[in-house]
């Protein structure tokens, strides 16, 4: 249950790299453990962490030299962690404050232990809501914003968007008609391991295509399956002319779960992070 400790969930294996690497083999290691984020560490103790969200922010719209600069310049510290007798549900509140979508789980003693990601939690809430008699649907829920660009726009115009509206993935269209998806983890699969010519290729070349969408009248929780079964972050809502209405990315749609209703800690739990959430402004790491 949502209620149960982080240690019950979290991943031991830690994909790590030194804090003397360069970002561009920090990047490669990423992609070729298929990976959104890694843990940077100095003498074997954790320092920092590396995401998409630092690949997108810190390195693509800056002008560094990727590969003689160190990951030690753009990582994000210092570490972000729980304790591991936290409960599943604080963590996921913490990360749904901070808007990021892993945290480091320290032991007993101290040490880094393991990691809880946003991924995981939206298994557990897909596995609670099996056979559960869930009733609302995406057209019940508040949808993204949704900002798109034409196929034909550049790569570094493309980037320069999504930092300025904040957004972690876009909708590419072609004659008004949306073709593709760019997100972070295209940032870092298609464009930053690639050392692209930003400002010559066009965003169709490096876009994830077909563009992956539900009705609105999907149930939450088959929603949230389907996007744990194809391991994507966003889902495109569609209208009764299959028209687009938005994104609804996971951490939103997560919230909505039937889950978070069938145990009353976890309730009463949600609704103070709710709560909190409309009176406090919100922190997004760079």
């Amino acid at each position: 249950m949502l209620s149960n400790k982080v240690s019950e969930i979290m991943t031991t294996h830690l994909t790590q790299a030194p804090s003397a690497a360069s970002i561009f083999d920090v990047m490669q290691r990423m992609v070729a453990q298929d990976v959104g984020r890694i843990m940077i560490t100095d003498d074997d103790v954790p320092v920092g962490i590396f995401t998409e969200k630092d690949v997108l922010r810190r390195v693509i719209h800056a002008n560094i030299d990727i590969r003689k600069t160190g990951i030690n310049t753009v990582m994000t510290a210092p570490v972000r962690a729980v304790r591991e007798e936290t409960h599943i549900i604080d963590a996921f509140s913490r990360m749904y404050r901070g808007k990021y979508r892993h945290l480091l789980v320290r032991g007993r003693r101290g040490k880094i232990i393991g990691i809880v990601s946003m991924r995981r939690i939206l298994n557990l809430a897909v596995e609670l809501g099996q056979g559960s008699s869930e009733t609302r649907t995406l057209g019940e829920i508040a949808l993204n914003s949704m900002v798109s660009v034409d196929h034909a726009t550049m790569v570094q115009q493309t980037i320069a968007l999504m930092i300025e509206q904040n957004c972690g993935a876009l909708i590419i269209t072609s004659g008004n008609q949306p073709v593709g998806i760019f997100t972070e983890r295209d940032v870092l699969k298609r464009v930053a391991t690639k050392e692209l010519n930003l400002a010559r290729t066009p965003i169709e070349q490096v876009m994830t295509a077909p563009l992956m969408s539900m009705p609105r009248a999907a149930l939450v929780g088959d929603v949230l399956a389907e996007m744990y079964r194809r391991d994507i972050r966003n889902m495109a809502v569609s209208g009764d002319k299959n028209d687009l209405l938005g994104l609804v990315a996971m951490p939103e749609i997560l919230q909505y779960a039937h889950a978070f209703n069938i145990d009353e800690q976890v309730r009463r739990s949600w609704q103070e992070v709710a709560q909190l959430l409309d009176t406090e402004d919100q922190y997004t790491p760079g």
